[in-house]
């Protein structure tokens, strides 16, 4: 009986937090998944850190353990395609066990294909390499930066007062991503401003439009990295309506790439839907595309306006 009840307790202790690097050592940890990749990387203190990555839901089980009798200070690392998600510092008595697990989504880029989580400590690293296709557009898994809201407003632009749109872009994402806003309205022909998010934080981008302050005034906003006119680089895209001294309505669009206001065949932003009363009547908010625009030549008289907007900073 005494036997049986040892055994038992070993068992217990085989799957407790405490003593899940017993069980990556034999190549077994909590996660069952067939897609796990189980490593181990030792600390020049001497302290033994084994690794199970879950290339499937991208989940990294940390176990670290002494297996001396002195104690032992040493620490970890994670980075997900080389953006920090864990730095840990520890000390561990001897014969002590500790694990904690990290989920590696928010640090992965939604730009790239091919994605390496990496584990360090002192003097050892293991990396983790897997292909993972990311629409940054529609990820319910990774995190990635979106426009949040629009308003269309009034602001001192170079001593004058012109009419704006404030565009509030969000990252909730652990990477910085090089991000561009570009807006165009019925009366702006590509108003382009540099919009890049710190990781966890969000920003509002005033926007200088050439619209009359006293119109209704409606829109788009793309949120882009490297070209604007490649759709693999669109990020988000949102429509809006509104006045200066009204409220400001906003949906969601699918991201189209056009030709920017540089090129030879400049996009021009026109919307057949707009009237005295505007669009808003017509937009239905639980849709996710309505009012899309439509592509046209841009008239020689949009190239000079737009020349005036292109280079500005973000204010």
């Amino acid at each position: 009986m005494r036997t049986l009840g040892t055994m038992l307790v070993v068992s217990l202790l085989l799957f407790s937090t405490i003593g899940q690097s017993a069980l990556i050592v034999q190549g077994q940890t909590s996660d069952v998944s067939d897609n796990l990749e189980i490593k181990k990387m030792t600390s020049m203190t001497g302290v033994d850190f084994y690794l199970a990555f879950n290339d499937t839901s991208h989940n990294l089980q940390i176990n670290a353990t002494n297996p001396t009798n002195r104690t032992l200070s040493t620490g970890i690392i994670i980075d997900g395609d080389n953006s920090t998600v864990l730095d840990e510092e520890m000390t561990l008595s001897p014969h002590e066990n500790w694990s904690t697990s990290v989920n590696t989504n928010s640090s992965l880029d939604a730009l790239r294909t091919n994605h390496v989580v990496r584990a360090s400590t002192y003097g050892s690293t293991r990396a983790f390499e897997f292909e993972y296709d990311i629409d940054p557009e529609h990820s319910s898994v990774v995190p990635t930066p979106y426009i949040e809201e629009t308003e269309i407003s009034q602001a001192m632009i170079d001593g004058e007062q012109s009419t704006v749109v404030n565009v509030t872009v969000v990252n909730p994402s652990d990477q910085q991503y090089p991000t561009k806003l570009m807006v165009h309205t019925q009366g702006t022909d590509g108003s382009f401003y540099a919009a890049i998010v710190p990781t966890g934080e969000s920003e509002t981008v005033t926007v200088e439009l050439l619209d009359d302050a006293d119109s209704t005034i409606v829109g788009e906003a793309r949120l882009y990295v490297d070209q604007f006119n490649q759709s693999d680089g669109g990020i988000d895209q949102v429509g809006f309506e509104g006045r200066v001294d009204g409220e400001t309505v906003q949906w969601n669009e699918s991201y189209a790439a056009v030709e920017g206001p540089w090129s030879d065949d400049p996009y021009q932003y026109q919307n057949a839907s707009v009237g005295n009363s505007g669009i808003s009547d017509g937009i239905d908010t639980d849709s996710e595309v309505r009012g899309v625009p439509l592509v046209v030549i841009v008239a020689a008289i949009g190239v000079l306006s737009v020349a005036l907007l292109i280079g500005r900073r973000v204010r």
